[in-house]
């Protein structure tokens, strides 16, 4: 049998299908039905690129809270360096933070959970530490924690697209 490619999502099908399997263009459709479907899809295709921009800006978000920590390490140099289990976490907070935005790529969820888990854990500590102070940097705190979640959530919806569509 003679294959056909769809024109939506690229697949190969086999001649005489009324739609596609995987994304359901009307092969039979009108000119105008078919125009719609393929809108669409390019529509929800742009998920991918969303994603690959999420992930390109949480990496920058977590380049600039490592920097943020070394910071506030150089300003509170006295304290840090009076106990030194405090000196080693506060340095290897930003060193993990850092590892995570450079190989964010490699496996997002991964290098999107360690942070989001590891500051969702040190605000946890602050709360209990300090709970008169916990919403000192409230706003920023909740942008680093949404952006993060939000790529987590955008990266697993553009690799359920691409599984589905097989791109």
């Amino acid at each position: 049998m003679e294959a056909q490619f769809c024109p939506a999502c690229k697949n190969e099908h086999i001649i005489g299908n009324a739609n596609c399997m995987i994304c359901d263009f009307p092969f039979e459709g009108s000119d105008k039905e078919k125009s719609i479907h393929i809108g669409k899809f390019i529509g929800k295709k742009g998920i991918i690129q969303d994603s690959e921009n999420s992930l390109d800006k949480s990496r920058n978000v977590l380049f600039f809270v490592a920097i943020l920590n070394i910071v506030g390490i150089a300003i509170n140099y006295e304290v840090v360096f009076q106990n030194i289990i405090v000196a080693i976490i506060s340095f290897l907070i930003p060193t993990i933070i850092i590892a995570s935005a450079l190989l964010i790529k490699k496996a997002p969820l991964v290098f999107l959970g360690i942070p989001l888990f590891l500051m969702l854990f040190v605000y946890g500590i602050e709360i209990v530490l300090n709970p008169t102070e916990w919403y000192r940097g409230i706003m920023l705190k909740l942008f680093v924690l949404g952006l993060l979640s939000y790529s987590m959530y955008i990266y697993i919806a553009s690799n359920k697209f691409k599984k589905r569509y097989n791109q």
